[in-house]
């Protein structure tokens, strides 16, 4: 990516931004069918349907970022809601926390920041992979598309 700019809830967000996750932690809307995880190794080829999802978000959206934490073998989850969608960027409001589970309930009021990270939609795209020298595993496994739950 481009330009970077740290993504936790209380780093202001200027320009482009990458993800590394947050030192927080938090709960999300229950998974359903619609739920769409990200392929689990860099060698399989990617979710088509997360592929389509990044290419084409919907303001509400919930981008479900899995990482592991400095010095932990488990999995943590970190989430970012989709503010405005435009053209060629998309911007994404931080969760005030962390979560163990990917699942986690995140409809409650203030669970996401203000603050919006804004990306291209290349560097959307990147968010599938972990990037080269991040220590953390950092990598988008899920968006949940919260009109699709509701229906």
């Amino acid at each position: 990516m481009a330009a970077t700019v740290g993504c936790r809830p209380d780093t202001p967000a200027t320009g482009t931004a990458s993800m590394p996750p947050p030192a927080a932690a938090m709960p999300a809307p229950p998974a359903s069918s619609t739920d769409t995880p990200a392929s689990a190794s860099p060698l399989t080829a990617p979710d088509t349907a997360l592929v389509q999802k990044i290419r084409s978000p919907r303001r509400g959206d919930v981008y479900v970022v899995a990482y592991q934490p400095a010095g932990s073998l488990e999995e943590r989850y970190f989430f970012y809601r989709v503010s405005k969608a435009g053209p060629k960027s998309v911007d994404l409001l931080p969760a005030r926390q962390e979560s163990t589970d990917p699942q986690a309930d995140v409809s409650a009021a203030g669970f996401f920041t203000d603050k919006a990270l804004t990306y291209t939609r290349a560097e959307a795209l990147e968010l599938m992979q972990e990037q080269p020298g991040d220590v953390q595993h950092t990598h988008l496994i899920r968006i949940r598309r919260e009109s699709e739950v509701m229906k």
